[in-house]
């Protein structure tokens, strides 16, 4: 009866152990596969310049039929433009309540460079690019085209991941200019001509308050982000298994996992930007 009793106590901690090790050993090969994606980019941008070509086109317009309605950047710009309607109405009540309805141009200025367009984009980002990034290459995995690829000779990593990581970089620039400019425009509309704000008084602090830093760390803070949901979803995609279902598997934990980087990125990110300033600056 001993002897059970230990082997019992034995088996439980083994399984108590076994999920943690399982999930560091994940990570492991997560933190190994982004460093040999990265340090493959000199290679890639010299070796695959008419696959990374198309991929620059394929990332900012998308294929098939979402090319028709502009893909990916359109897409990312009407979400930013409904995601400033929601901030502008939100906003302009809470301040109505204080009797300070005057500062919804001081809230656009602050809060969408900072926040809500870097967390929205990055979001829109994991949903349409990063998944269609998993369900690509999850379907070359079980169908064996990464491994005809290395057959061949051609080192699957630089040609499918690291071509994707930097047609990121290349085009989330002006998708990301595009959802700033949808996030401004749909709170100005909100409040201007749906609550009837002065447009001057809108126009007057939004001025005064919108910083050009602000904009260049919003941009900083999208680069980073695509890095990380790209990153993660090419992971997945590229070491799916288990056939058609598998990955779906893949493009479902893939755009969990990078919509929960997103928040922790913008949050790092914003930490690092803006935890040392005490006080607002006004711009003039």
């Amino acid at each position: 009866m001993a002897q059970m009793g230990a082997r019992s106590v034995a088996e439980s901690a083994k399984r108590l152990l076994t999920g943690p090790l399982r999930l560091l050993d994940d990570l492991g090969r997560q933190a190994e596969f982004y460093g040999r994606s990265i340090a493959w980019t000199p290679k890639a941008v010299k070796s695959y310049k008419t696959e990374q070509v198309r991929l620059i086109a394929e990332v900012g317009m998308s294929s098939g039929a979402l090319a028709v309605i502009g893909g990916s950047s359109v897409i990312t710009l009407f979400i930013t433009l409904f995601a400033g309607v929601t901030g502008g109405v939100q906003t302009f009540d809470a301040l109505q309540n204080l009797q300070l309805e005057a500062l919804g141009g001081f809230a656009s200025a602050i809060i969408n460079p900072r926040l809500l367009t870097p967390i929205v984009a990055g979001a829109a980002l994991a949903a349409t690019v990063g998944s269609g990034f998993t369900a690509q290459l999850g379907a070359m995995r079980v169908s064996e085209e990464i491994d005809a690829l290395e057959v061949i000779g051609v080192r699957s990593l630089p040609y499918l991941v690291t071509t994707r990581l930097v047609a990121g970089m290349i085009t989330i620039i002006p998708i990301f200019a595009m959802a700033m400019c949808g996030a401004w425009i749909g709170w100005k509309l909100t409040q201007v001509n749906f609550f009837g704000l002065s447009e001057g008084t809108y126009d007057h602090y939004m001025d005064t308050f919108m910083q050009w830093q602000d904009v260049l760390y919003s941009f900083a803070q999208a680069v980073g982000i695509a890095v990380v949901v790209i990153l993660i979803h090419t992971y997945y995609g590229y070491t799916a298994s288990g056939g058609p279902a598998g990955v779906g598997r893949a493009v479902g934990k893939a755009v969990r996992t990078s919509l929960i980087a997103v928040l922790a990125v913008e949050l790092a990110i914003s930490m690092a930007l803006y935890a040392d300033s005490d006080a607002f600056r006004i711009s003039g």
